[in-house]
């Protein structure tokens, strides 16, 4: 009888190692479960939702910022924005024409995920990015950063 029980017991323990050593390895392999990719986990870049999005390719900023503002001085224009690559980047350039604010949503290759907000002067930031690729004009509050992971 005790020499049943110790039988059972290596069985036991036996099996458990052998589960645990199969999960450990399915986990490392690259078609492990859970539809693992060699992607980047983290943040997943998207506009807010109610955004009206016109999607580009590769674009110089210049390019970009005429874009959104021709959409952002459509009578009755709203949320519009612009997707966009730079440099292989993809970036969101978003107009809240109400809110008469700007934001830029950008994933860069390392994966980081950085959002910058600029409140107020839309159509002179638009019409300072058509020249100059950037909303930083001079004489407006600079743009609000953050990390998206935060």
């Amino acid at each position: 009888m005790k020499t049943l029980k110790i039988v059972l017991y290596a069985v036991v323990i036996l099996g458990a190692v052998v589960a645990f050593g199969w999960f450990f390895v399915s986990q490392l392999s690259p078609g492990g479960s859970g539809g693992r990719t060699d992607e980047l986990a983290g943040v997943l870049l998207s506009p807010p939702p109610g955004y009206a999005i016109v999607e580009r390719g590769e674009l110089a900023p210049t390019a970009a910022a005429a874009e959104l503002q021709s959409q952002a001085l459509q009578p009755g224009a709203g949320k519009v924005g612009v997707k966009f690559q730079r440099q292989g980047a993809v970036v969101y350039w978003l107009a809240d024409v109400p809110g008469d604010q700007l934001e830029e949503r950008a994933a860069g290759s390392s994966g980081t995920r950085l959002q910058t907000v600029w409140q107020g002067g839309l159509r002179d930031r638009l019409s300072w990015a058509h020249d100059h690729g950037d909303f930083a004009a001079p004489g407006l509050p600079p743009g609000e950063k953050k990390n998206l992971y935060h």
